[in-house]
């Protein structure tokens, strides 16, 4: 079960819905709708987008665009069929070359808006701040309250207020009565007081789903049958296998009329000074009798005769001694050598600080990081790194207003609720400057060039 799949109208959402037709046929076309996921943001604007008057309402999502210039291209294709326009220049540009051939107030929703990247925000901002009021379209974009405080405090500048946000309530007590008996439940759960969306619902539902659904698929006839056959043969395999082994472990009886005589392959050879016994058990080779080394080598000094080593010394082994001791390393009799200390490889010590931008780049788009805060003097976020022991960190570069900006994020996360969990853990000064999870997916869009 999804979130579209509870389709229920709720009174609250309706209000929303009412209050949302009434906006866009006013001077506010610029719209934040805030809301935790499974608050039914996207239901919303769906109903939006078939109740409005507006023209050729398009909802777009922002995670599935991975270039600006095709988020533009669809854009401007849907909203001007047949419209020539180059997807690399700025959308306040295309829309003020094409509006005069086909006027009117368009409806543009942007759902995880997230997503986008900082330049197409600005160029949606610049929609609403540049195009007259009659042709301006009326804009909602869809996200959390956490990234829409963030948006509104980028964007600033004096029009940053009239950005209406808008957030979406949480259920009351008789949409949750709706709610169970859309669901086929007779009795409230206990459960229903924790509950403040719809998709808290689903997340309590999978798993009572999931095992009826299995209930239901074996009491199946065909799923039955297949069971059955399937157990048979499971059973036939290890009988088979059974009676294979019992067979392999039967000793082979020799029916030749002859004794076969056992003919070594290698011949034996015999070390000078070794004996040959008879066969009654007696060894037929004997160990070669090691003679014992001198306890000390036989060395001598003598004077070199070089002109240039005239004044050193050099140590002379008796060749006997080499030779034998070559012997008995190859033989190996000799006792085993004294091993050589090994001096320990030191651990390599982990470097504290602002993680490798080409790793930040190798991240999975779809898992997320928070973003703690961003300024143009890098050297301030790299002092706040090494004043709290955060890791992993990255710093990096990214262009806002055509000015160079350095954002600090920290942290990687499976999904948004975990990195939301992790900001409580942060130290004080940086829980000040509100952080909010980031898809990985973002950052990487915002530092490509």
């Amino acid at each position: 079960m999804t979130e579209a799949a509870i389709q229920v109208p709720f009174s609250s959402q309706q209000q929303l819905l009412a209050r949302l037709l009434h906006l866009s046929r006013l001077d506010t076309d610029f719209i934040l709708l805030t809301g935790p996921e499974g608050a039914g943001k996207s239901y919303l604007a769906q109903r939006l987008a078939e109740e409005t008057e507006l023209l050729l309402p398009l909802i777009l999502d922002a995670e599935g665009f991975d270039t600006n210039a095709g988020f533009r291209e669809t854009l401007l294709g849907s909203w001007f069929p047949g419209g020539i326009f180059d997807a690399d220049d700025h959308l306040q540009d295309s829309m003020q070359r094409l509006l005069p051939a086909s006027p009117g107030k368009r409806l543009l929703i942007v759902d995880n808006a997230e997503w986008l990247t900082e330049p197409l925000l600005l160029e949606l901002v610049q929609l609403y701040r540049k195009l007259p009021v009659p042709l301006r379209p009326f804009m909602v974009l869809l996200g959390e309250a956490t990234w829409a405080g963030q948006a509104r405090q980028q964007l600033g500048g004096p029009d940053g207020g009239k950005f209406l946000e808008v957030e979406v309530p949480p259920l009351t007590e008789e949409d949750k009565q709706d709610l169970w008996q859309a669901l086929g439940y007779k009795n409230i759960p206990d459960a229903s007081r924790d509950i403040r969306y719809p998709g808290d619902v689903i997340g309590m539902m999978e798993p009572q789903m999931k095992k009826i659904g299995y209930q239901q698929l074996l009491e199946q006839k065909t799923i039955k049958i297949l069971l059955t056959a399937l157990i048979l043969v499971l059973l036939l395999i290890v009988i088979v296998s059974l009676l294979g082994d019992g067979r392999d472990n039967v000793a082979p009886v020799s029916n030749q009329p002859f004794e076969q005589e056992v003919v070594p392959t290698t011949p034996v050879s015999l070390a000078p000074g070794a004996s040959a016994q008879d066969g009654e058990g007696q060894a037929l080779v004997r160990e070669w009798p090691a003679e014992p080394l001198p306890d000390t080598p036989d060395i001598s000094t003598e004077v070199a005769q070089t002109p240039d080593d005239s004044d050193k010394e050099r140590v002379v082994i008796a060749d006997e001694v080499v030779s034998r001791l070559m012997q008995r390393g190859q033989g190996g009799d000799s006792p085993s050598a004294p091993a050589v200390p090994q001096t320990a490889t030191p651990a390599p010590v982990a470097v504290s600080g602002v993680s490798p931008l080409s790793v930040l780049m190798q991240k999975p788009a779809s898992r997320y990081t928070l973003q703690l805060m961003a300024g143009r003097d890098r050297a301030v976020l790299e002092r706040l790194v090494a004043r709290h022991t955060l890791t992993p960190v990255w710093v990096y570069p990214r262009t806002i207003n055509d000015q160079p900006w350095f954002v600090l994020v920290y942290g990687d996360f499976e999904v948004p609720e975990q990195a939301r969990r992790a900001i409580a853990g942060l130290p004080a000064e940086l829980q000040a400057a509100k952080p909010w999870p980031k898809p990985f997916g973002q950052v990487q869009k915002e530092v490509k060039p």
